[in-house]
């Protein structure tokens, strides 16, 4: 059987969210399907060294999404592919106004794109929203189909950018069972209280994720009975730092920066706190799921009902209102929540190989 070539392309593999999906998609997907390529704009980031051996990996050397669409499309006219996979929004996009010159090119090249945010939130925090909702009305609909990774996700797609819904399908984020477990369960020397209850969170230091409200829910809190750890880096450390010493809380509050292995931080703790504004899919709530917590987070778009059953995987609150998710955290009852049956639940509908099946059935379709 003639295998699908099959070419995703990656601004770059560093730390995120997305990034580690387009990982474990790759990593997943069955070899006597598909030949595997990864063009990236950059292959300098930390995921690189995950992707198994066997991966074509076509480097760029570019920094910049701008300059590297047309390096881009000479590499795809190369490489001709069967179906070219984009696995991120700014580049997606950048991408979609030249499909239809790469289709002229490539008659029989499909082209996919896995859709990261609620565009109609996420698009407001753009320098130019009104041309990037422009673009997603007019150029989005030259990919043959766009993966969405929630129900919410689609139905804004398809109501805010008239998008065919035809052309969409909902497919969760796979979590890397295996690989997590395995990474939670190393040995730390990194002191975890037995006498508190240890509240941890993970994410970028950008807007979206509200670590400023994380903080000031925390002041709220017994100082005898809370410590808060919080694993990640960006260009707002030093302004939550000096919150934090504002606060009064500095000293129990732990920054640690990066972590290229996070699960065994969040293993160690007791409760998982996500106060995002907004995500498109909130992969670190699966992973801290796996990991046994239960997750208190705010309800809002791309955090809802959907990833979190009220009392059984975690808690939801009102976005922004930090009284009365101090008063959840400061009541809530640890017994209540059973570890293994989180963690069941998570690998029974976000299991790594039942999604990469999702993604062989639409891939071979197309």
């Amino acid at each position: 059987m003639k295998k699908t070539r099959l070419i995703f392309v990656m601004p770059e593999l560093n730390m995120g969210g997305s990034e580690r999906v387009i990982v474990n998609i790759i990593n997943g997907l069955d070899r006597e399907q598909f030949s595997i390529g990864l063009i990236l704009f950059s292959a300098d980031g930390a995921l690189v060294d995950e992707l198994l051996s066997d991966i074509d990996i076509y480097d760029l050397n570019i920094y910049s999404v701008k300059k590297g669409l047309f390096p881009l499309m000479k590499k795809l006219y190369t490489l001709k592919p069967d179906i070219v996979f984009g696995g991120i929004g700014h580049l997606n996009i950048s991408l979609a106004i030249f499909i239809p010159i790469l289709k002229k090119l490539l008659p029989h090249t499909k082209f996919i794109a896995r859709q990261s945010n609620i565009l109609s939130i996420n698009n407001r925090h753009e320098k130019h929203p009104y041309i990037h909702n422009w673009l997603y009305k007019r150029v989005y609909k030259n990919y043959n189909k766009i993966v969405c990774q929630s129900k919410q996700m689609q139905r804004d797609l398809v109501t805010n950018y008239h998008f065919p819904i035809e052309k969409t399908i909902v497919i969760p984020n796979p979590i890397d069972i295996e690989n997590i477990e395995r990474l939670s369960c190393v040995d730390l020397e990194y002191p975890f209280s037995t006498q508190t209850i240890n509240l941890i969170t993970v994410g970028q230091f950008r807007y979206q994720k509200r670590h400023d409200l994380l903080l000031k829910t925390f002041a709220k809190l017994d100082k005898d009975y809370h410590t808060l750890t919080i694993i990640g880096d960006g260009i707002k450390r030093e302004e939550l730092k000096d919150l934090a010493k504002e606060l009064e809380i500095i000293d129990r509050v732990a920054f640690l920066g990066h972590q290229k292995n996070p699960y065994a931080y969040i293993k160690q703790s007791d409760i998982f706190v996500l106060t995002s504004e907004f995500e498109g899919f909130p992969n670190v709530v699966l992973e801290a799921n796996l990991c046994g917590l239960p997750v208190i987070a705010f309800e809002t778009k791309g955090v809802d009902t959907e990833v979190i059953e009220e009392g059984i995987n975690g808690i939801l609150t009102p976005f922004a209102d930090i009284d009365e998710m101090a008063k959840v955290i400061q009541s809530i009852k640890l017994e209540k929540f059973n570890s293994s049956d989180i963690k069941n639940i998570t690998i029974e509908k976000y299991s790594i190989d039942m999604i990469i099946k999702i993604y062989e059935k639409i891939l071979n379709k197309d």
